[in-house]
């Protein structure tokens, strides 16, 4: 069997770098377990199968002073690497699925994802960030007890409304840069007259591949506060119509079915799809979250006669801010989603069904 080289499409940012490589090795690990596949642990490739990262810089990583909202939305973070794979540069492109806009362009796909990391938020207060230098662990208050008036930063909109219905005495300060930009902005820069953050809002998937977890001082649940649609998920698209494979080699679809999760395809599909039937992105105060339930714990709530022994019980939980009224709107719903061939249109279908309840409100 012929020698392979994966080239992978990344942007050029320290924690998209260390995502890439995490699904890049991931690849190589389980078609390696798949067998045929002699694996080199040392050099962290397999003897027919290796890759090679493709660093691009995205419109969304150059337009730092600008809220994603003012120019683009979540495209700007992904339309670099989607060109890479239109202009045969790279066989696949890794992102992180909340970069993604709700439905790709019909020239792609969402070919596999990986199993979601913890997709919570995290907050990290100013006394966390300090501590950490001199030693103590996760110093500082937990977001119930700054004093009113204090100042957190995040730059996302959807989590200002929910952080908002939590605290709406704190002031919530908007912005962007890397995990390391908002951390450090914790200290502010008092040469420019920028005053300290008392606490930042972080995604805690981004924290955790970056090692930085003990920065963490509390993660708020997902009743606390709703994640953003896909957040945690690495997704990896390719060409909807790939290239001619080289001869000998197993097709780039076997390669990366191998390292799909199918659990956490369906619920990227319902998440997706929550966002595509309320035409939302980004710049919207909007949000999914979708998770698998043991049938035990909910069979009595959708009912006996609808359960099936061999499916599992999906359950979607959804926020809309309202504009017009000024509420935060909640929905919720659940389905059995048997895995195998139909499990991605059950899913789809829930992601709808939770939009509609959404829109019932409105």
């Amino acid at each position: 069997m012929e020698s392979r080289v994966l080239r992978i499409a990344t942007r050029k940012s320290a924690l998209a770098l260390a995502q890439t490589t995490q699904a890049a090795e991931a690849i190589i690990a389980t078609n390696s377990a798949a067998g045929g596949i002699s694996h080199d642990i040392a050099s962290g490739t397999a003897a027919n199968l290796s890759y090679e990262l493709v660093g691009l810089t995205t419109e969304g990583d150059r337009r730092l002073d600008k809220s994603l909202a003012s120019f683009g939305g979540k495209g700007v973070f992904i339309k670099e690497l989607e060109v890479a794979l239109l202009e045969g540069c790279a066989d696949i492109a890794i992102h992180s699925l909340k970069d993604m806009p709700a439905e790709v362009l019909p020239e792609f796909k969402l070919a596999a994802v990986l199993k979601r990391e913890d997709p919570r938020d995290a907050f990290i207060s100013r006394g966390a960030v300090s501590g950490a230098v001199s030693g103590q662990s996760n110093a500082g208050p937990r977001f119930m007890d700054l004093p009113s008036g204090a100042r957190v930063g995040t730059g996302s909109i959807r989590r200002v409304v929910q952080l908002k219905a939590l605290r709406p005495d704190l002031e919530y300060v908007p912005i962007r840069g890397n995990i390391q930009t908002r951390i450090q902005k914790l200290a502010g820069d008092a040469a420019n007259g920028i005053s300290p953050l008392d606490g930042v809002v972080l995604a805690a998937a981004g924290l955790k591949r970056m090692g930085l977890a003990d920065r963490i001082t509390e993660y708020f649940s997902t009743e606390q506060m709703l994640p953003a649609s896909g957040q945690g998920i690495l997704a990896i698209e390719t060409l909807s119509s790939c290239h001619p494979e080289p001869s000998g080699s197993s097709s780039l679809a076997d390669i990366l079915s191998r390292v799909n999760d199918p659990r956490t395809y369906c619920i990227a599909v319902a998440e997706m799809a929550y966002l595509k039937a309320l035409n939302a992105g980004c710049q919207f105060p909007v949000a999914s979250f979708a998770e698998f339930e043991g049938p035990a714990d909910v069979c009595s709530e959708i009912g006996a006669a609808n359960f099936a022994g061999d499916a599992d019980v999906l359950k979607i939980r959804g926020i809309y801010w309202d504009e017009k009224s000024q509420k935060l709107l909640r929905a919720e719903c659940r389905a059995n989603v048997k895995m195998g061939d139909g499990a991605e249109k059950s899913a789809r279908a829930l992601g709808i069904e939770l939009a509609e309840q959404i829109k019932q409100q409105l």
